[in-house]
């Protein structure tokens, strides 16, 4: 694999080709890791951009550094675990479910303090919000709410958001990328408002779950959470 021209910074995508390279087999834990001037010379990049990449993959365990050694691979580690998170119309098809998605809220509203802090806004900036209700076999199954500044695309306003998923418009047609999200997993009753749009009883027991998204620079795009009926839901844990 090389690196490819593109909005797609060029450490992000090294980092996936070297991350690749170890998940095949390719190093073994404990090989030594070609140095920064041999990666540099390989995929024919600075040498800033090439340490930005190793220190991602050092960050994430998958790396160490030795002093006056090298780099090296390190172990498999058994922690920590990561959630597989599939889209919710990709899991209800796997079920053999048929999704649906309504729209209840799409309008532009002020960045509220938790929401500006989240994607690094002023307070009061203009955010556009939207709250859809996801459906399975016309049963409620989740009530999800997303942000993102106006600025960043306005146009999402006119979309067809029951039928569109919003991921792929930022990434397909607005040629947004995102390249990294932040998840929050935890287990909680559902309140009065929640149980009541997802038809269910106040107290049941629920999901809930909170992301912000990523785009080059490290700049976060969208805040979202989502509430899911405990009762009709479950998690997949791969570790």
């Amino acid at each position: 694999m090389q690196i490819q021209p593109g909005p797609v910074p060029r450490y992000y995508q090294l980092k996936e080709i070297l991350e690749k390279r170890i998940q095949t087999g390719e190093f073994q834990p404990d090989d030594q890791f070609p140095t920064d001037e041999h990666l540099c010379d390989e995929y024919g990049l600075s040498r800033g951009t090439v340490r930005r990449a190793i220190d991602i993959l050092v960050e994430q365990g998958r790396l160490r550094r030795e002093q006056g050694r090298g780099t090296f691979v390190t172990l498999p580690q058994l922690t920590p675990i990561f959630f597989h998170l599939s889209s919710f119309n990709e899991e209800m098809h796997q079920r053999g479910r048929a999704p649906s998605t309504k729209l209840l809220k799409l309008e532009v509203v002020p960045a509220s303090q938790a929401i500006a802090a989240d994607l690094e806004l002023g307070e009061g900036e203009e955010v556009i919000e939207i709250v859809r209700l996801r459906l399975a076999d016309c049963l409620p199954m989740a009530l999800e709410t997303r942000y993102l500044a106006y600025k960043t695309c306005p146009a999402l306003l006119h979309e067809d958001l029951e039928q569109q998923s919003i991921h792929n418009l930022l990434i397909d047609k607005y040629n947004i990328p995102l390249l990294r999200a932040r998840h929050t997993v935890e287990a909680r009753v559902l309140t009065a408002t929640e149980a009541e749009v997802l038809q269910t009883r106040p107290g049941s027991a629920g999901f809930f779950v909170s992301r912000v998204t990523y785009t080059l620079n490290d700049q976060p795009v969208t805040r979202y959470h989502i509430v899911y009926r405990g009762d009709e839901y479950r998690f997949t844990a791969e570790f």
